[in-house]
């Protein structure tokens, strides 16, 4: 028998408290696309009063969660009466949770929805059941509802304190009196019953301490668990059908497109004058911001063993000349002394042969034609000589001359290295830095000014990535200036790679900058024009519309239907892009709310 008593005096708070457990909160849950809401109701059950909600989204990443905008409205069904509404605000430290509260005034059935735009387009809708508040909570809300009420009460967001004291103070299930009555009733009656039959202390113990329990567990159960018919109601939240979009029209593409870009002024060309040979600086009197002019000496380098190294090598130079000359003389004499010796041996040539004659003939002795080919073999020799001398003459005369090139070599280049010790501007520039003090020895190749061309100026834009299509070097660009100056001119050259990290190719023009009237260095920016070729199946759509995934795509309302249409991009400026495919003029697209679309899905029109 006490077996039984003890059994059945533990039923009863067991099934009280799985009864707790069942009619505690339950959040709205409901899905769109890819993620998943949850709105969470404080205090529980919901009464009339303040009642703080929580909507956690999961499924987005945080850069998707950074835009989007959660709002909330509410109606009383029964009277088609809205009530309060406005927008939540993010909970501190949770990129994913967003907080409202609502004031309910009525004790009846309300609608709450929740809007979601930005990131992700969507409503959450939920029936709620407020029941009247109870004595403990009107005096608990009294102060505070007195507190709001010098205009917002009746909807918009509370601080987090007040959300947390709500959360504390209200609550409870006041049903939970009614369900220990009949557990209690039943626990007597069983207790009678088995004290009629046994009536020991601990029987009766045991009674007394299972109504105990029922009325311990019955008072906590009224004062802090949820009632059976408020949150109970909102777990079947859905996401709404049809989704909710933001729709555009799609229009031919206009051929006058233009470009905006970043730019950035620089000189023509910036370069270093250096120290061609060593020395120490002298006569150094540029300073930044200088202006000079080409070939102006704007440095000396003091190095006097370059000036007698250059002298000697002059005075080689002359001393070979020198050489050069006499043995151009010498030569000259010797051709001249050869050419009489010819005529003389031609002579005796012409002697020998009429004094052989003569000899056959008789008419002269053998002793006398012998003496005259004796002559006549001096004259030969005597010629042989003199061709000889004139053969080494000519090669003195080239051992001069080649003596004659190498001093006058040397002497060039100790010339040009003397002249080395003037430090010369190549162009007309301006200063930009001093880079070495006057007095300080350097070496050759040392960098003593850095100077910059400014009569000209370089434009170098950065172009993004989608914006290169119709592009091409000779491209008007207009440079536009601070103060509205504008400065006309071409793409003069256009980068072939696009940079990894910013996806820009950087495009370049020349402008003149007469009397240096513009700064190099300052920020500008540039309207390019690019040429397109003229299409008749070109179409303007925002660039919000362009979807990703294996080809870039737009997303079409066919008779309120969502359809993917694979289309070419042309060109995209991030605000109006140029594309082209199976579209036409008037079709609209979905500009915001296109990421989580699926084919054949409904979508309705809402405004932006």
């Amino acid at each position: 028998m006490i077996r039984r008593i003890t059994f059945f005096c533990a039923v009863v708070p067991i099934v009280l408290a799985l009864q707790w457990a069942y009619v505690f909160a339950a959040p709205i849950q409901a899905k769109i696309g890819r993620a998943r809401i949850a709105v969470v109701a404080s205090p529980e059950p919901l009464q009339i009063g303040v009642t703080s909600f929580t909507v956690t989204i999961a499924g987005l990443s945080k850069q998707r969660l950074s835009h989007l905008q959660v709002r909330y409205s509410t109606l009383m069904p029964s009277m088609q009466m809205p009530g309060p509404s406005g927008s939540a605000v993010r909970v501190p430290g949770r990129p994913d949770a967003w907080r409202f509260t609502v004031n309910f005034n009525a004790a009846t059935l309300w609608r709450l929805r929740v809007n979601l735009s930005g990131a992700l387009v969507g409503s959450v809708d939920a029936n709620l059941s407020v029941a009247p508040a109870t004595n403990a909570t009107k005096k608990r809300l009294k102060p505070t509802l007195a507190s709001r009420s010098g205009g917002g009460a009746m909807g918009g967001t509370a601080s987090g304190g007040a959300m947390a004291g709500m959360g504390q103070n209200a609550g409870g299930d006041a049903s939970a009196w009614r369900d220990a009555s009949f557990a209690l009733i039943a626990t007597i009656l069983i207790g009678v019953l088995v004290l009629a039959r046994e009536r020991r202390p601990a029987t009766i113990g045991m009674v007394l301490v299972a109504s105990v329990v029922v009325l311990g567990i019955a008072f906590a159960q009224s004062k802090y668990a949820a009632s059976t018919g408020a949150m109970a109601s909102m777990g079947n939240a859905r996401g709404s059908a049809p989704v909710p979009v933001t729709l555009a029209t799609i229009v031919h593409a206009r051929n006058g497109t233009t470009i905006d870009a970043p730019a950035e002024l620089e000189p023509y060309f910036v370069q270093d004058i250096v120290a061609r040979t060593a020395g120490v600086l002298t006569d150094f009197h540029a300073y930044t911001g200088s202006s000079v002019s080409a070939g102006q000496i704007v440095a000396r380098l003091s190095e006097p063993e370059l000036q007698i190294d250059a002298q000697a090598a002059a005075a080689a130079r002359r001393a070979a000349l020198n050489e050069r000359l006499s043995a151009q003389e010498d030569a000259s004499a010797l051709r001249a002394d050869l050419s009489a010796q010819r005529e003389n041996l031609r002579y005796w040539n012409a002697e020998i042969a009429r004094e052989r004659t003569l000899l056959r003939a008789g008419a002269v002795s053998v002793q006398e034609y012998q003496s005259e080919r004796a002559r006549a073999f001096a004259a030969r020799s005597s010629y042989a000589a003199t061709r000889a001398k004139l053969a080494g003459a000519n090669a003195s005369i080239g051992a001069a001359q080649a003596r004659v090139m190498q001093a006058t070599a040397n002497a060039r280049a100790r010339g040009v290295l003397a002249g080395y010790t003037d430090v010369v501007a190549p162009n007309d520039a301006v200063v930009m830095k001093r880079l070495v003090d006057p007095g300080v020895f350097v070496e050759p190749g040392t960098a003593i000014l850095q100077v910059a061309v400014v009569s000209k100026l370089r434009v170098r834009a950065q172009i993004a990535q989608q914006n290169l299509a119709g592009l091409r070097t000779g491209t008007p660009m207009d440079v536009v200036l601070g103060g509205g100056t504008v400065l006309h001119g071409r793409v003069s050259s256009l980068s072939p790679v696009v940079a990894r990290g910013t996806h820009t190719a950087l495009a370049e023009t020349i402008v003149a900058n007469p009397g240096d009237r513009y700064q190099p260095g300052s920020f500008v920016h540039v309207i390019l024009h690019p040429s397109f070729p003229a299409r008749g199946n070109a179409y303007a759509v925002p660039s919000a519309a362009l979807v990703g995934g294996a080809t870039t795509a737009l997303w079409i309302d066919a008779h309120g239907r969502a359809r993917r249409v694979a289309v070419s991009v042309l060109s995209d400026d991030g605000t109006e892009a140029r594309v082209s495919g199976h579209l036409r003029a008037g079709m609209r697209v979905v500009v915001n709310g296109a990421s989580e679309l699926e084919e054949g899905q409904p979508i309705a029109s809402v405004m932006p």
